[in-house]
């Protein structure tokens, strides 16, 4: 009878060890979805945001375009050099932004696709410890170590 007893209460730890681990599993697994569908938006609002550096960056060297062709006009030094070296000056300085921009950019994707990795390895992880759980739930039920005892003849 303490046999059946011993045995029944092994079994429904066993079982309870079970269940408990997939619910560790089902968890962190929603959690690691969660965690990537939070990466991708952060990446797509980042590209917003480059995307609207990128235009502010264009608006504001068109306007210093604009208010440096109006002062030459003024001044009566539109076809000087110093006018057209100024404005290319801001037409490299543009370019500089833009490339800065779009670099940035690409990096910001990198991360996010390495967080989503980060996030799969750490389901992958929780899935390895549930299994150790049940697998150390179930060597502890058999006895342990102590199971491998020989008794003397």
């Amino acid at each position: 009878m303490a046999v059946a007893t011993t045995t029944a209460i092994a079994i429904a730890g066993l079982a309870i060890a079970a269940g408990g681990a997939a619910v560790t599993f089902q968890q962190q697994a929603a959690a690691a979805k969660a965690q990537k569908k939070a990466s991708k938006l952060e990446e797509r609002q980042a590209a917003l945001a480059a995307q609207r550096q990128r235009r502010r960056s264009i608006r504001e060297a068109r306007i210093a375009r604009g208010q440096a062709l109006n002062l030459a006009g003024q001044t009566g030094a539109g076809e000087s050099s110093g006018v057209q070296g100024g404005l290319s000056s801001l037409g490299a300085q543009l370019g500089s932004n833009l490339g800065f921009n779009l670099q940035s950019e690409k990096i910001g994707q990198g991360i996010g696709k390495l967080n989503r990795r980060a996030a799969s390895a750490a389901g992958g992880a929780a899935l390895g410890q549930s299994i150790s759980g049940i697998g150390q739930s179930i060597f502890g039920s058999a006895g342990g170590f102590n199971a491998f005892r020989r008794e003397p003849s």
